[in-house]
């Protein structure tokens, strides 16, 4: 019982400290930058600075029991889902549990108390103090990753990664007037090259596999409403158009983008599978002349430019590195890292744990967020977890669950193709965090949400109708708020079908 220490207070770690506190226990929360939020605080903080609004609308980019502001755009703003953050911390009273200016230098067991935590604060104090638990919500987008492109110390150009492109501003600044090449074209390379040609004289993107480049919103037909993507594909419905035929639904909600360049042409039926890229307007952009894209299985940098895969050559003045992040642990020795199978190359499965939590050799240590892709509400589901277990009101998983759980995690480590979300539907990874926690949404048949559990969109707020923590009057208010097409669609007793918005 007692404390509770958890690294960062970015979402994960504030869904950490609030869950704890829930528990009755006191979370000491040690973040090194001056302010909540993680990537999503002020710009140059992380893996989203350089992008303008979510991926998802803030029915689905929030915490299951803190609803965002009235007037908040459906997709919000960087600065506005950092405030949502702030705020959350205030309203539930997490805010004086933080430790801000304060770095955490190394965590190691301690015989007597379970794990030792050293840190430095901003001033240069050190600090050492011993907790029976400790939570790493330190986030998966830590450190800018650069493949080891062939010639590129010998690029005589200006080199940066997406981590750099924080604002308006510094990108004028910095690509005024330049040909820039944007490497990589997943959700930060699409929207930063949509940027950049605001002040570029030139932007060429260049990217490996197929994509999909689909927008935020679809339409849907016969009555024509537009809806948030992610409130189309996150159902529990089992006859959901994108779990029968994903091709299909991807089809009809991107388009074909050969249409647009034919250096984005691919079969759909082939593998490797396409990669999914939310944008709205990368591919307007491509068709009216203000960008262009090409596709090569490689590329090698000279003086002055690149070469790609069948030969042909550009000059650029800069690059923008776009492909990703490597997760880091620098607070852990070796010896824990061997225990982890920490990679810190793999940018898909860096860690092997049961569910992406757990290790059965390290007893009081957990893990919340550390997985490509996280989400808001299996942060929270996450965090639940692991403070039931902190208390003594949840068991652990065994021993050999948790065997199991690694070896799973060991698959998906070797799994051919890489799979872009590793972990598969958000649906059914939040669904079984869930059940596992006693918060899945069982309703009869006579319960007024009945229909909008079972059909509509899976948003955070399912998870505070039933179970430890409930707040059933709050869940409603959230749940009938947000738009249901497939409710729509049964209502009305037509088809449904998609298109972009």
């Amino acid at each position: 019982m007692g404390n509770v220490a958890i690294i960062g207070a970015g979402p994960s770690g504030l869904a950490a400290a609030k869950a704890v506190l829930e528990q009755g226990l006191t979370p000491v929360l040690f973040e090194a930058s001056g302010e909540t939020g993680g990537m999503w605080a002020s710009p140059g903080r992380g893996a989203w600075s350089s992008l303008g609004r979510t991926n998802l609308s803030y029915h689905s980019c929030a915490f299951s029991d803190f609803p965002w502001p009235a007037g908040t755009d459906v997709f919000p703003q960087r600065s506005e889902v950092g405030r949502y953050l702030t705020a959350y911390a205030e309203a539930f009273g997490l805010t004086p549990h933080i430790r801000f200016g304060t770095r955490v230098l190394a965590v190691r067991r301690d015989d007597d108390a379970g794990w030792r935590v050293a840190a430095r604060t901003s001033g240069g104090a050190m600090e050492s103090q011993s907790f029976p638990h400790v939570i790493v919500a330190s986030g998966f987008f830590a450190r800018p990753h650069t493949p080891p492109f062939p010639g590129l110390s010998s690029y005589r150009g200006q080199i940066f990664h997406s981590a750099d492109c924080d604002s308006p501003v510094v990108m004028g600044h910095r690509f005024h007037g330049l040909r820039v090449l944007v490497v990589g074209a997943a959700f930060s390379g699409t929207e930063i090259a949509s940027q950049l040609i605001q002040y570029a004289d030139e932007v060429i993107v260049t990217f490996r596999n197929p994509m999909w480049f689909v927008p935020r919103w679809a339409q849907a037909l016969p009555r024509g409403r537009r809806h948030p993507l992610d409130l189309v594909m996150y159902s529990r419905w089992a006859d959901l158009p994108v779990k029968r035929d994903p091709v299909r639904f991807l089809s009809r909600v991107a388009g074909d983008p050969g249409r647009v360049s034919a250096e984005l042409a691919f079969d759909p039926g082939r593998a490797p599978p396409a990669t999914i890229a939310i944008t709205d307007e990368f591919l307007r952009q491509i068709g009216a002349g203000l960008l262009s894209v090409k596709r090569s299985s490689g590329i090698t940098f000279a003086a002055t430019g690149v070469r790609f895969a069948d030969g042909s050559r550009r000059d650029v003045d800069a690059v923008v590195m776009c492909t990703g992040y490597t997760a880091t642990l620098p607070f852990f020795d070796s010896d824990l890292l061997d225990i982890l199978a920490f990679h810190a190359g793999d940018q898909f499965q860096p860690l092997l744990l049961h569910r992406d939590m757990f290790h059965p050799a390290l007893p009081g240590l957990f893990f919340v967020g550390q997985y490509r892709g996280p989400y808001f509400p299996v942060m929270e589901l996450q965090a639940r977890w692991i403070a039931g277990i902190a208390a003594g009101l949840m068991p652990p998983p065994s021993d050999a669950e948790m065997a199991e759980g690694i070896a799973v995690s060991r698959r998906l480590r070797h799994k051919q193709p890489r799979p872009q979300f590793p972990h598969g539907d958000f649906v059914d990874l939040a669904d079984g965090l869930a059940r596992t926690i006693g918060v899945y949404p069982h309703l009869d048949a006579r319960h007024p949400l009945r229909d909008h559990v079972e059909r509509g969109p899976v948003i955070p707020a399912h998870y505070r109708i039933l179970g430890p923590h409930a707040a059933p009057d709050l869940a409603e208010t959230l749940i009938r708020a947000a738009p249901a097409p497939y409710l729509e669609t049964m209502e009305s007793h037509a088809d449904i079908n998609f298109f972009p918005g």
